[in-house]
């Protein structure tokens, strides 16, 4: 991601008497999206078909686009995906998360809460899981298409973004770059931009020394991502303990003790994560059947531009 991108909530806001100022809108720096995604599709088992299991680099590439996707100069695009990256769970006031983005959106506006700064980073990850498990779909019914295949990287690559996302601890919390206080304005400590910046300091082999744990598909994408979201926010207090020891984001010297253990276990948390996500995707996709009407080879391999191409069934 951009070392210096700062697009999140461009006005302070005032939520439960706590204002708040600009939050950036991602977490993790390119390299810990990239490791990430690399090391999830690395940990798949040889039943995910061979061309996803060898495509980490074509998903580490796609992992990096929804950072891009917020360019300042694409004002409803950047709009738009900023919120995909966060949710500050502090908002909410303990409401319980429905599954469904819109059921959200409804709760949110009935709170007087403008989902727009609360976020909405679990269903950007149940909703980009989903797109895969069809895309899989395809996959097991066109074996051979180049382009199904294609497909399968891009999305899994832009899924594992936000699964990485989810793992950075103040992405969960109004507490984004420093401690919200009650009726004082928010002011920022750095302290996002030096947890954003801990996996560029440590090389990829360091952190994935061990090999990731066993993935673990789930049928239930959305209560797995609660439950992880509601692990990473438990850190936030943690991070916090840590500000005093983080180096400055320029710093590239190697890091050690409590702030090495805590970057390791965030990267590996993220790919763990990711893993499981795609893992899901593939399983679950065994059982969608795609639509009758969906016949790509009509297009991919026998399209005649001269002719009315043939309809299902025929």
């Amino acid at each position: 991601m951009s070392k210096t991108r700062w697009t999140r909530r461009a006005l302070p806001i005032l939520i439960a008497g706590i204002t708040l100022a600009t939050q950036p809108a991602s977490a993790w720096h390119d390299e810990g999206h990239y490791y990430a995604a690399v090391a999830a599709v690395n940990a798949m088992p040889e039943d995910v078909p061979a061309f996803f299991r060898e495509g980490s680099a074509a998903v580490g590439h796609s992992s990096i686009d929804p950072d891009a996707f917020k360019h300042r100069d694409m004002a409803q695009l950047n709009h738009c995906e900023a919120p995909e990256h966060y949710l500050d769970l502090e908002m909410l006031k303990g409401k319980t998360l429905p599954p469904l983005r819109y059921d959200y959106l409804k709760m949110c506006y009935e709170m007087g809460v403008d989902p727009a700064k609360a976020g909405v980073l679990p269903y950007s990850i149940a909703e980009w899981t989903q797109r895969l498990t069809v895309v899989f779909a395809e996959h097991r019914r066109d074996p051979d298409n180049p382009h199904i295949k294609a497909k399968c990287l891009v999305y899994a690559g832009v899924l594992s973004h936000y699964a990485a996302d989810l793992h950075m601890p103040l992405h969960t919390s109004i507490h984004w770059d420093g401690r919200a206080v009650e009726g004082q304005p928010y002011v920022g400590t750095g302290i996002h931009h030096k947890i954003d910046a801990l996996p560029t300091k440590v090389p990829y082999n360091q952190i994935f020394t061990e090999p990731l744990p066993t993935a673990l598909p789930s049928r239930d994408i959305f209560t797995l991502t609660k439950e992880e979201l509601a692990k990473s926010h438990a850190l936030v207090d943690r991070a916090y303990e840590l500000e005093p020891q983080l180096p400055a984001q320029p710093d590239m010297s190697p890091l050690e003790g409590e702030v090495l253990a805590f970057a390791l276990d965030r990267e590996r948390a993220a790919a763990a994560f990711t893993a499981d996500l795609f893992l899901s995707a593939w399983r679950n996709s065994a059982n969608v059947q795609m639509p009758r009407w969906l016949d790509r080879k009509v297009f991919d391999e026998t399209f005649d531009p001269a002719e009315v191409p043939p309809q299902p069934g025929q």
